[in-house]
């Protein structure tokens, strides 16, 4: 039987940082980067605000800072903040190897960690690897299978990714890496029925926060079964639902590291990454002929059967529902020619021009898509619009913009950062914290770039 804790262990507390080739830290620094603007994103959200007062009164103020925040928490509460509103906007990047969203858990664990122990950025970069070739080989693992009973990786394989990356960034030795994740498999939990809602939110939130205290935990001499993961009644033999280890696949522990390949997908509209194949189609149709609501008679979306499942609200009536409304975001799209947070504010998703648009929009399984070529993670699409000249249009996307088949440069996810803090932090704080993140690789400490993360707008300070 291959010793799947081991070697994850020996992988995690062995890593050099020092020596990680320049396009992994690269591909680190930029997940980093987006990561942090999905957590800033968060800010506003109310699922935010209520985890956020939750952390800070918990009676253990003062270890760690709180993204967006001028308050200070407990280790495990502010990962419990900062991981929750690393996904409380949809907007964190995904991993097709892992069938979730792979940075945001990891990220929100060690930042914490990282700030109360000062740690340089190259070691805050090597904890992220950790974490997210930790969730790699579990998501090989176990997906699809997993993911189709109805399970939600970014929190069931989330929590193992922040254990080990916790453990690592705590300076534990093999042995402790290994106690973190085998604590760690009686702490997953998440279930995809609640999407759409904020728990989904907290399933990152949990992750981060139930990782940092495995890691803690296991530091304190607190034991589990070494072989919580593949041992009989473990992990793989309950939530994998029997599933096998292949003897090779711990050797893909960073090798390839996953940031360089397959590579992570990051995302440029702020929901399900079902629908953003189907609203590229949509915003290319309206640059390249001109469109307006006007122009169409009706819009027929085609999608996997994964996709009609995940993007199941035909009529939504919350910013939450919509982020999973294929209907929504394609009227949003065609009509405003984009689809960022504002789109989410609740008075855009209730304007009537756009939800008359929805009534022109039909969303089903399409027979090309429903085969072996349309099982992935990331719905593609085959979008149709009629319109009232009694042309029509036609377009398949395979895949998004952001996946690692169609990526974009470093530089729209910088645009993106900036984007998201301008909406929360001081204009000074955002310049900072963007000039470190460009150069985190080669910082001596995390600090200063948590200090401007911390640096809310004066008129939403708490």
């Amino acid at each position: 039987m291959t010793q799947l804790g081991r070697e994850i262990a020996a992988f995690a507390a062995g890593l050099n940082a020092a020596t990680l080739p320049r396009n992994v830290v690269e591909g680190l620094r930029v997940a980093a980067t987006d990561g942090l603007a999905a957590m800033l994103s968060g800010v506003p959200e109310t699922v935010t605000q209520r985890m956020v007062a939750y952390a800070a009164s918990d009676g253990q103020r003062g270890e760690a800072a709180i993204v967006g925040f001028p308050v200070r928490a407990s280790l495990a509460g502010a990962a419990l903040a900062d991981g929750t509103m690393g996904h409380a906007c949809d907007f964190d990047d995904s991993s097709w190897s892992m069938w979730g969203h792979a940075t945001a858990p990891v990220l929100g664990a060690i930042l914490p960690i990282a700030e109360h122990r000062d740690v340089s950025g190259r070691d805050l970069l090597a904890a992220l690897a950790v974490g997210l070739e930790v969730e790699k080989i579990l998501g090989l693992c176990v997906n699809p299978k997993h993911y189709s009973t109805g399970w939600h990786p970014t929190g069931t394989l989330g929590v193992f990714g922040a254990a080990a990356a916790a453990a690592r960034c705590l300076g534990l030795d093999r042995n402790g890496v290994q106690m973190a994740v085998g604590i760690a498999a009686s702490m997953s939990s998440a279930v995809r029925v609640n999407s759409g809602t904020m728990t989904k939110a907290l399933h990152v939130g949990f992750a981060s926060r139930n990782g940092v205290e495995a890691a803690l935990f296991a530091g304190a001499g607190v034991t589990a079964n070494p072989q919580a993961l593949e041992g009989p009644r473990g992990f793989l033999a309950t939530y994998g639902l029997g599933a096998q280890i292949d003897d090779g696949l711990t050797k893909r522990l960073g090798n390839p590291f996953e940031v360089v390949d397959p590579g992570l997908s990051p995302k440029l509209y702020p929901c399900c990454s079902d629908l953003h194949a189907a609203v590229d189609a949509v915003l290319d149709f309206r640059a390249e002929h001109r469109l307006r609501p006007e122009d169409v008679k009706l819009i027929r979306c085609g999608t996997t059967p994964l996709g009609r499942l995940n993007a199941r609200y035909r009529n939504p009536e919350t910013p939450l529902q919509a982020k999973f409304s294929m209907e929504y975001c394609l009227a949003s799209a065609l009509a405003r020619g984009r689809l960022g947070l504002p789109e989410f504010d609740p008075p855009a998703i209730a304007e009537a021009p756009v939800r008359k648009l929805m009534e022109r929009i039909r969303v089903e399984v399409h027979p090309d898509l429903s085969g072996e070529d349309g099982v992935t993670f990331s719905a593609p699409a085959i979008v149709e619009i009629d319109l009232a000249d009694g042309r029509t249009l036609k377009k398949t996307v395979w895949e998004m913009r952001g996946h690692p088949k169609n990526p974009v440069p470093a530089s729209a996810i910088e645009e993106k950062f900036i984007a998201c803090a301008e909406r929360v932090l001081e204009p000074d704080a955002v310049r900072n914290a963007a000039t470190i993140l460009r150069d985190l690789h080669r910082a001596d400490s995390v600090r200063p770039l948590i200090r401007e993360l911390t640096r809310p707008k004066a008129a939403r300070q708490n």
